[in-house]
C-alpha cells in the first residue's frame, strides 16, 4: 500500500478532528486503523513526519497517550492521491479506493470540482503546446477490435482509429468514398473498389488490397463477427493488383455500399493480430489501451488532414461512484450551466425496453405470459404515476416511428386473463436491471407484476459479464441509443451475436434472419424501410420486446468548443478544436 493511501485511512479514521489540533491515540490504536504490525506502523508513522504530513508524539509511561497532529488536510491528501492515480494509469483503482474510505459528504462535492478540472481540455507546456482532451467513461473497453464491438463508446473510440471504405454523410444520408476513390457495379452482385494509394497504417506500411481482402475474409468468415451472417451472400472477393478489389456475391445486393460506411466494417491490417495490438489508418493511434485508461495520439501521416488535437486521454470511471463524487464532464441541466447563450446544447433521445429472454427455460416462453406483462406495463400510467418528465411512450427503438402511434391503454383485469392462458404456476422471474439508473422504473414494474400474480426478482446488470450471466435472466431491462437513423444503424444491433440474437430461440432468430434478408436485398431505401416496420410489427405480435418509453437529455458543453458532436456528450474526435475565449 501506498503511504498517502496510510494516510488517507489514518486521516479519515479521525475525520471529526480539526488540522493541527491534538489528537490522542495509542500505537495499538493506530496498528487497528492501519491494520498493520507494530513496527510496519512505526515505519508508516516515520515516513509521514518526513513527508511534514504529521506530527507524531509516542506516550512515555503508565497512563501517558500518545497524539498524533495531521498537517495535510483530508482534501489536500484525497486530491495529491487522485492526482497521483491519474499520473500512473490507475484512477479507476485509486476512485475504488476512495469509495472504500469514511470520507466526509462535504469533501464530495469539492472533490468533485477538482475532478472537473483534472478532466476536459489540458494544455501540457512544452517545447510546443500539446493539446489534450481527458475523458471519463462509466464502462470498461471490452476490444477495439472493429469486427466484434458491440457499446456505443466502442464504436465511437473505433472510428477514430481505423478507416472504411466508404463513409456515410450524417445529414444528406450520402454515401461517399473514403478509403477508396471510387467504385463501380453493373448488377449488384459484383463490386469494384479502386483504393487510394499512399495511405499508411499506424505501423507504417502501406494499404492495399490485401488488407480489403483479409478484412472481409475475417469479418463474414468467423461466427463472433457482427456481419458474419452477411457472409453466406458472398462467393469471393479478390484483388486486381494492388489498389483493385472486387466483391462477388451469390445474388443482388445493392445495400451492400451501406454496410460499408459501418465502422464494424474498418480495415485492419492483413499482418498485425489486431487483438494483440490494435492498429488502424485513422487519424490517431494507440500509444497505450489497459481496463483504466485508454490513450490515442494524433497520427501525423493520416492521409486526410492531420487532428487538431494531440492526445485523447479516456480513463475509466466507476459509474457507481459517479453520485458519490458528484462528477459530470458535461452537465444534463443546460440551466445549471451559467451564462447560457455561451453554450452548446446537445439533445440525445435514449429508449428504454425489456427483452424476454425466450430461449431460457420458464413461464416467459409462453406468448400469453408475455402479452400479460405488455398489458400490465400501460405505458401511459407508468409515465403518469411515476411523473416522468420529457418522455414519450415508445412503440420503437426510434422516436420518430413511436410518434406515429397511438397507445390504447389496458387494465389489470385483461392482465390477468392473458396470464391465465400462459397456465403461470408463480415462479419467480428473474430481471436484469442497471446498477445504479432506473432503480424506481423497475420498482413500478415490479409492483405493477406483482398486482396480477407475477413475482420479479430484480438483479443489478453487470454490463461487462451481461452474456456470461444472461442464462440467469428471464427478462431484461436496458437503454438504447440509436446513433442516428441511417439504414445500417438499424440493423447493426440486430446482427450476429447480438444480445438481442443471444436472448431468442433458434425458430426466432431463424424468422428475423427472414426480415434481414428483406432488408439487405431491398432495392430501394422506401422498400427496406417498409421491412423494418414489418419487423418492429413483428416484435409487437410476438412480444419479445417490450417498447418502454423514449427518454430525452439535454446536454450542456462549452462555446469554446468547434466540431461535431456524438452521443452523450462525445466527440468526434478528429474535427474538433477549441476556439479561444
Amino acid at each position: 500500500m501506498k503511504l498517502i493511501e496510510h494516510y488517507l485511512i489514518l486521516h479519515t479514521a479521525y475525520k471529526n478532528q480539526k488540522n493541527n489540533d491534538k489528537i490522542e491515540t495509542s500505537m495499538s490504536e493506530i496498528m487497528d486503523i492501519l491494520d498493520c504490525s507494530r513496527t510496519n506502523v512505526r515505519w508508516v508513522l516515520n515516513q509521514l513526519k518526513e513527508q511534514k504530513w504529521i506530527s507524531w508524539n509516542p506516550g512515555r509511561g503508565r497512563g501517558n497517550r500518545s497524539s498524533i497532529y495531521f498537517y495535510l488536510s483530508l482534501i489536500d491528501g484525497i486530491k495529491m492521491y487522485v492526482s497521483e492515480q491519474l499520473a500512473q494509469d490507475h484512477f479507476k483503482e485509486g476512485m475504488e479506493f476512495l469509495q472504500s474510505l469514511s470520507i466526509p459528504t462535504q469533501i464530495h462535492s469539492t472533490l468533485g470540482k477538482y475532478l472537473e478540472g483534472l478532466f476536459g481540455f489540458q494544455t501540457e507546456e512544452g517545447n510546443e503546446a500539446k493539446h489534450i482532451l481527458r475523458m471519463p467513461i462509466h464502462r470498461d473497453l471490452i476490444t477495439l477490435d472493429p469486427s466484434q464491438i458491440s457499446t456505443t463508446y466502442e464504436y465511437h473510440l473505433v472510428g477514430q482509429i481505423y478507416d472504411t471504405l466508404l463513409s456515410m454523410d450524417s445529414s444528406t444520408k450520402q454515401i461517399l468514398p473514403h478509403l477508396v476513390l471510387g467504385w463501380d457495379s453493373i448488377d449488384d452482385k459484383s463490386w469494384i473498389f479502386y483504393l487510394r494509394k499512399g495511405i499508411h497504417f499506424h505501423h507504417g506500411r502501406l494499404f492495399t488490397s490485401e488488407d480489403v481482402i483479409y478484412t472481409f475474409q475475417r469479418l463474414f468468415n468467423s461466427y463472433e463477427s457482427v456481419f458474419y451472417w452477411i457472409g453466406q451472400y458472398l462467393n469471393s472477393v479478390e484483388s486486381s493488383g494492388n489498389h483493385t478489389v472486387v466483391f462477388h456475391f451469390n445474388r443482388p445486393l445493392p445495400f451492400f455500399p451501406n454496410i460499408l460506411c459501418s465502422n464494424k466494417a474498418s480495415i485492419v491490417p492483413y499482418d498485425v493480430d489486431i487483438k494483440q495490438q490494435v492498429v488502424g489508418t485513422g487519424p490517431f493511434f494507440v500509444q497505450s489501451f489497459s481496463n483504466g485508461k485508454l490513450s490515442i495520439e494524433a497520427f501525423e501521416h493520416y492521409f486526410n488532414k492531420r487532428a487538431w488535437l494531440d492526445r485523447v486521454e479516456i480513463f475509466r470511471f466507476p459509474e457507481e461512484l459517479q453520485s458519490s463524487f458528484l462528477y459530470e464532464m458535461t452537465t444534463e441541466d443546460a440551466a445549471s450551466i451559467e451564462e447560457r447563450d455561451k453554450t452548446i446544447k446537445q439533445d440525445i433521445n435514449i429508449t428504454q425496453l425489456i427483452i424476454f429472454h425466450t430461449k431460457k427455460s420458464g413461464p416467459q416462453q409462453h406468448p400469453s405470459f408475455r402479452r400479460a406483462i405488455r398489458l400490465a406495463l400501460d405505458r401511459n400510467i407508468m409515465i403518469n404515476e411515476l411523473n416522468l418528465q420529457e418522455v414519450h411512450p415508445a412503440d420503437s427503438f426510434l422516436l420518430s416511428y413511436s410518434k406515429k402511434r397511438y397507445f390504447p391503454s389496458h387494465t389489470l383485469s385483461e392482465a390477468q386473463i392473458a396470464l391465465k392462458e400462459s397456465n403461470y404456476c408463480g415462479e419467480t422471474i428473474r430481471m436484469f436491471i442497471h446498477p445504479n439508473r432506473w432503480r424506481e422504473n423497475a420498482h413500478w414494474i415490479q409492483s405493477r407484476c406483482h398486482q396480477i400474480g407475477i413475482c420479479i426478482e430484480l438483479l443489478p446488470l453487470d454490463f461487462n459479464k451481461t452474456l456470461k450471466l444472461l442464462h440467469q435472466a428471464h427478462l431484461i431491462m436496458v437503454d438504447v441509443v440509436f446513433k442516428d437513423e441511417s439504414e445500417i444503424n438499424l440493423i447493426e444491433p440486430l446482427g450476429n451475436n447480438s444480445l438481442y440474437r443471444q436472448m431468442f430461440t433458434s425458430q426466432e432468430n431463424q424468422h428475423l434472419d427472414i426480415f434481414m434478408d428483406q432488408f439487405i436485398t431491398g432495392k430501394t431505401t422506401a422498400e427496406r424501410l417498409r421491412t423494418w416496420d414489418e419487423l418492429i410489427k413483428w416484435f409487437h405480435q410476438q412480444n419479445l420486446i417490450l417498447f418502454q418509453f423514449h427518454l430525452k437529455k439535454q446536454y450542456a458543453l462549452s462555446s469554446s468548443l468547434q466540431g461535431n458532436f456524438g452521443l452523450k456528450g462525445m466527440t468526434d474526435f478528429y474535427n474538433l478544436w477549441i476556439k479561444p475565449v
